[in-house]
């Protein structure tokens, strides 16, 4: 697997870029690839059908001037920037065909980025449980710090997700509503209760989350240099095709995504 550790300018950028990945190695020549990556600056990303009003503090994100947006996978609404670890793993389907299967696919993954952060905690000698809870999330000592979701295609899937580090937890209250779907663990706790992030316990956040990077990639077996991948050159015009086709335009980033792909 190639290894990238990258993050684009803007907040759309990033989110062009994973679906430039995905859609590249789709119609052209692909090969599994890990981004490591941070959103710029604090916005709010809501899921494919999210509707905007049942998820979002939508004054307070104007207010504030906290951009809504939208990626091209499911699930419910988040809040990411800097000290929000991001990371958005490409996988085949031909050399996984059990990730066809949403649930084996939220198993894949997950269970790789349980592995990575439990290493990288022990490196730094911090004690507490890390466990997958729910249908994709990571808990430590039942707290969640990870949510995570996915598309899928024919032949490839994208799955990303946030890893909580120094991310200031009170802009999770401040912009979003209580999510409309909760898994059964939550047992109805509000987003202070229930979110919580690894600052506390880590002294050294920069080597920390550089260390953490590195243990993704192991858990992963992600050896090889971007540079190398089929899609490396590409990946700047994919990119550029998708936010005029889609993520510059402010109607996909609306009430259920404004205009639709085919």
């Amino acid at each position: 697997m190639y290894f990238h550790e990258h993050t684009c300018d803007t907040p759309v950028e990033n989110l062009a870029w994973d679906e430039a990945v995905l859609e590249g190695a789709e119609q052209m020549e692909g090969s599994e690839a890990l981004r490591v990556w941070e959103m710029p600056r604090a916005c709010v990303v809501v899921g494919r059908a999210s509707r905007v009003d049942d998820e979002v503090f939508v004054e307070r994100c104007s207010r504030d001037n906290v951009p809504i947006l939208r990626r091209m996978s499911g699930g419910s609404a988040i809040v990411a920037g800097p000290g929000c670890l991001m990371y958005s793993a490409l996988l085949s389907l031909e050399e996984r065909p059990e990730c066809r299967n949403v649930d084996a696919a939220h198993r894949t993954v997950m269970e790789r980025t349980r592995r990575g952060v439990e290493s990288t905690l022990r490196r730094h000698g911090i004690e507490g449980t890390i466990a997958v809870e729910g249908i994709c999330d990571l808990t430590w000592n039942g707290f969640k710090i990870s949510g995570n979701a996915l598309r899928v295609k024919r032949h490839w899937l994208m799955y990303h997700g946030t890893i909580l580090l120094t991310m200031p937890l009170e802009w999770i209250s401040q912009y979003l509503k209580v999510p409309p779907r909760q898994p059964a663990y939550r047992e109805g706790r509000a987003h202070d209760r229930f979110v919580t992030s690894l600052r506390p316990a880590v002294e050294d956040v920069p080597t920390f989350q550089s260390d953490l990077a590195k243990e993704l990639a192991n858990a992963w077996d992600a050896r090889l240099a971007w540079i190398e991948h089929p899609l490396a050159s590409k990946t700047a015009e994919l990119a550029r095709d998708w936010m005029e086709r889609r993520y510059a335009d402010p109607a996909w980033h609306g009430e259920r995504g404004g205009t639709r792909p085919p």
